[in-house]
């Protein structure tokens, strides 16, 4: 469908909006999601751990070093490969990871906003303790008897673990033949935002109500949009494509003033910067 006007804010569907009283829609992952994609992640860090043990090792037999050095090399491969290497995906992928991304995973704030450095580096330590040292069964546990699925490093770090949602596209409205000599016309006065967000939803949604009650509802609408509209639409025009059309007045009215005002913000630029008295 289209834009809204610049008055109404409306809110996508693949959007996260933070505080300041919107509603947050967020859909934690479930457990078990979490679970196939860590042992994605696993299979990364392990095959990381491996080739990082192999360099050491081929080093340590060049140089003639002490094997006792090896434990040692272990200790930093096991740190770098465990807790390095995720801080550093989340943090370079703002909440991915490979298992992640192949089951459609994100961290994020618990505002739905995009998560620091901090926040990663606060999962990867608490993630050694309740994800490696017990095996998985803290973490596992945690995300399944917690309201939002979260793990301990989630808690500490004030994070969650979302599905984040599909896409969807939405075709531009566009003016019905039928309504346009009409629309030429008419005075169409601004109408208060939460019907226009009721209309837009509406239009965008109406294949997938009832026909008797679809219609029902874009009569009502229809009804309660006219008292902004002069003169009244013809009888014969459908109560669905007078609200299109009503749509298509207002935002087309917005781009116009949206232009004009970009148009005048570049005259200004233009004279302020010239040279003045041509020197």
């Amino acid at each position: 469908m289209s834009e809204l006007p610049v008055n109404v804010q409306r809110i996508s569907d693949e959007s996260f909006i933070s505080g300041e009283g919107v509603k947050l829609d967020l859909k934690p992952a479930s457990p078990f999601i979490r679970a196939a994609a860590f042992l994605i992640d696993l299979t990364l860090y392990v095959g990381a751990f491996l080739v990082l043990t192999y360099i050491c090792v081929a080093l340590i037999d060049i140089g003639g070093l002490p094997p006792t050095l090896v434990k040692a090399t272990n200790v930093i491969n096991i740190f770098l490969s465990l807790v390095v290497l995720p801080f550093v995906i989340e943090v370079f992928t703002h909440g991915y990871s490979l298992g992640k991304w192949a089951f459609n995973l994100k961290v994020v704030r618990r505002d739905g906003g995009i998560i620091t450095a901090r926040h990663s580096f606060v999962r990867a330590m608490t993630g050694m303790v309740e994800t490696y040292m017990f095996l998985g069964l803290l973490s596992f546990m945690a995300t399944v008897f917690s309201p939002r699925a979260t793990r301990l490093g989630d808690v500490a770090a004030g994070t969650m673990v979302i599905q984040v949602p599909e896409p969807v596209f939405y075709p531009p409205l566009v003016m019905p033949p039928d309504c346009a000599q009409w629309a030429s016309h008419a005075q169409v006065l601004p109408i208060p935002d939460e019907l226009h967000f009721e209309c837009m939803n509406f239009l965008h949604n109406n294949r997938q109500i009832l026909d008797q009650l679809r219609l029902s509802i874009a009569m009502s609408l229809a009804g309660r949009v006219s008292a902004f509209v002069s003169p009244k639409p013809p009888t014969n025009i459908h109560p669905e494509r007078f609200l299109a059309a009503v749509l298509v007045v207002l935002r087309d009215r917005e781009y116009a003033k949206e232009l004009k005002r970009q148009d005048i913000l570049e005259t200004r630029r233009q004279q302020v910067e010239a040279v003045p008295f041509e020197v």
